[in-house]
């Protein structure tokens, strides 16, 4: 259900479009998404060992990521974009798509790389890799709410000083609710999810301290080697907001802070993946205490995938109203 709450925002920011939840095509789509997530664990040896695609059958499920890859495009984000492109007024700019294609078409015989079939790859990297990730991390907060209960009593305070019940909360809150912003900083810093980044390569021979890259190298960042260091964090393993805030109790976004990577090629969908964790989180703590079924506190020892995910676990969610 998570899962398919993300999506629609994200349909919903990059089409200006939500679908019923029983929509055919729409759960296909997301069923597609969550098969290829599960199936990246082994296919990622494809990236070692290519040669392994040519084997009989569909061993690592390279085949079944491209299907479902091209259902996608071919069902879900071409007729979107196309009718977007039938139907577009540059003065109703109104997600993403829209205001992409406004930009492209201004920058128009300039020798911008703006085009169609990379706004396709950007739609589809939006879908495939925000949703999960998204979702993930909505998982985790919940995880470990029921570990840290008074990190939950302390974003409930602040939401009910600021906020009250009487509405949901927006984005224009985020300067009011510093704690808050605080504990989604450090879920995705704690949490770290994609632990070791996206493959990169160098476009030139690069020498950095004592090594080497030749151009093309594949590069695999580790993120895990800053987000978890002890001598940047002190206690990294331990959830603690109050480190994105100063003395005053303001919120302070660290240099070392990269669970999305960092400089040119840094996540397409930060600033998206904020705002939803956000939007969702606190509206989900303003409504909701979340409660640990009796003896049945979640593990925080990660299930290794694709994404680092928090194993399965039971939560009680009590109305606060």
């Amino acid at each position: 259900m998570v899962f398919t709450a993300v999506a629609n925002v994200i349909s919903s920011v990059v089409f200006g479009r939500r679908y019923d939840y029983n929509d055919p095509l729409f759960l296909k789509v997301l069923n597609c998404m969550e098969e290829n997530v599960a199936s990246f664990g082994s296919a990622s040896i494809l990236n070692i060992f290519p040669v392994v695609r040519y084997l009989p059958g569909d061993i690592f499920k390279f085949k079944k990521i491209l299907d479902n890859l091209a259902f996608t495009e071919r069902e879900f984000i071409h007729p979107m974009i196309n009718d977007h492109m039938d139907c577009y007024d540059e003065d109703n700019i109104h997600d993403f798509t829209s205001a992409y294609i406004k930009e492209m078409r201004h920058h128009e015989g300039e020798g911008t790389t703006m085009s169609i079939p990379d706004l396709q790859a950007s739609v589809l990297d939006l879908f495939g890799a925000g949703s999960e990730t998204t979702a993930t991390l909505i998982r985790w907060a919940l995880a470990l709410f029921l570990n840290y209960p008074d990190v939950q009593d302390k974003c409930f305070r602040e939401i009910e000083e600021n906020i009250g019940s009487s509405r949901k909360p927006s984005m224009a809150d985020i300067p009011n609710l510093p704690y808050v912003e605080a504990t989604i900083t450090e879920l995705a810093r704690y949490a770290n999810i994609v632990p070791t980044g996206v493959p990169h390569a160098v476009s030139r021979d690069f020498h950095f301290q004592e090594y080497t890259f030749p151009a093309d190298v594949m590069i695999l960042p580790i993120l895990d080697s800053v987000l978890h260091d002890e001598a940047l964090w002190g206690d990294p393993y331990n959830f603690r907001p109050q480190r994105f805030l100063d003395e005053d109790g303001r919120f302070v976004k660290k240099d070392e802070y990269i669970p999305f990577s960092l400089g040119r090629r840094a996540c397409l969908g930060e600033s998206l993946a904020r705002m939803e964790l956000f939007l969702f989180i606190a509206g989900m703590v303003q409504r909701y205490r979340f409660v640990s079924v009796p003896d049945a506190v979640p593990s925080l020892i990660p299930v290794c995938g694709i994404v680092f995910s928090p194993k399965p676990f039971l939560v009680k969610a009590v109305p606060r109203i």
